[in-house]
C-alpha cells in the first residue's frame, strides 16, 4: 500500500506576462505545506514534480521546509494541460460563436479580470478542447491518459529499502488532480463526466492536498480479493493553510 499526496502548486503569477512562476504568496503557501509535513512527522520517500516552473518551485519549497534532503524527481506526466495554446487557439473561435462573449473580449476590461467571466470563458474553452478531435496540440484524450499513466507510474515505483515506508508527494496542477480523482470515483461502466471535471478543477485550492492510496493485488489462496486500484482518502484538504490563520493563503489561482 502506497500513500500518494497530490498537491496543487502554490499561487502562480496570474495576470502577469509569465504565469508559470510562483507569486510571493504562492511561495508562502508552499512553505506552510512543507512545515505541516515536518510537524506531522510524515515520513516522505520521494517528492515528484512536473516540468512547469510553478510545480518545481512548489516541490522545492515543500522539500526544504519539510527537511527532505533527497533529490527531487521530475515526471513529465505531471504537467498541466496546455492552457496557453488552449486560449490562443480556441478564444477566437469562441468569440465567433457568441456575441456576448465577443463583446466581453473586446471590452475595456480583460475577460479574465472578473472571476465570473473567467469561469464562463474557461469552461467554454475547455469544452471546445474536449470535443475537438483535431486539436493541433495535446488532445483531451491524450491528456487524460497521460494523467492516469502518471499516477500508475508513481504507484508502481520501487519502494525504498528502509523498513519504514513513507509517502510520495506529487507537486502538480488542478487538471491532473481532477482527472485522477474523478476516475477513482467513477464506476467501471460510467463515462467521464466533463462538467464534473471542470467543477472539480475550479474548486481546487492552491497547495491543497488530496490523498490517494494505491493498493496492490491481494489474494487468499488462488482467489484475488482486491485488484490493483486507487482509493481516495481525502480531497482538496487545506487544513495546513487554515491552521496558519492567515486568510490570504486561501486562493485558487
Amino acid at each position: 500500500m502506497q500513500h500518494i499526496y497530490l498537491i496543487r502548486h502554490g499561487q502562480a503569477s496570474f495576470g502577469a506576462e509569465n504565469y508559470d512562476k510562483l507569486s510571493d504568496l504562492g511561495k508562502r503557501q508552499a512553505g506552510v505545506i512543507g512545515e505541516y509535513f515536518a510537524r506531522q512527522e510524515i515520513v516522505i520517500d520521494r517528492i515528484i514534480h512536473g516540468q512547469m516552473s510553478r510545480q518545481q518551485e512548489t516541490a522545492e519549497i515543500i522539500a526544504r521546509n519539510a527537511g527532505f534532503n533527497k533529490n527531487l524527481i521530475l515526471h513529465k506526466g505531471a504537467n498541466e494541460f496546455d492552457s496557453e495554446n488552449l486560449i490562443k487557439y480556441y478564444l477566437p473561435k469562441l468569440a465567433n460563436q457568441s456575441k456576448k462573449l465577443n463583446d466581453i473580449i473586446h471590452s475595456d476590461e480583460n475577460w479574465w479580470a472578473s472571476g465570473d467571466n473567467f469561469e464562463l470563458f474557461f469552461r467554454a474553452l475547455v469544452n471546445m478542447w474536449q470535443a475537438d478531435q483535431n486539436c493541433p496540440f495535446e488532445p483531451w484524450d491524450d491528456f487524460k491518459k497521460r494523467c492516469l499513466n502518471c499516477l500508475t507510474d508513481i504507484a508502481q515505483m520501487k519502494e525504498p529499502s528502509t523498513k519504514k515506508h513513507g509517502a510520495t508527494l506529487l507537486a502538480t496542477s488542478g487538471g491532473l488532480i481532477s482527472v485522477i480523482i474523478q476516475s477513482i470515483l467513477a464506476s467501471e461502466n460510467e463515462t467521464f463526466n466533463y462538467r464534473a471535471f471542470m467543477d472539480m478543477n475550479l474548486s481546487i485550492n492552491n497547495t491543497s492536498i488530496s490523498e490517494v492510496v494505491w493498493q496492490k493485488n491481494q489474494s487468499i489462496g488462488n482467489e484475488t480479493m482486491l485488484k490493483n486500484r486507487n482509493r481516495l482518502m481525502s480531497f482538496n484538504n487545506i487544513t495546513p493553510l487554515l491552521l496558519a490563520k492567515t486568510p490570504e493563503l486561501i486562493t485558487r489561482k
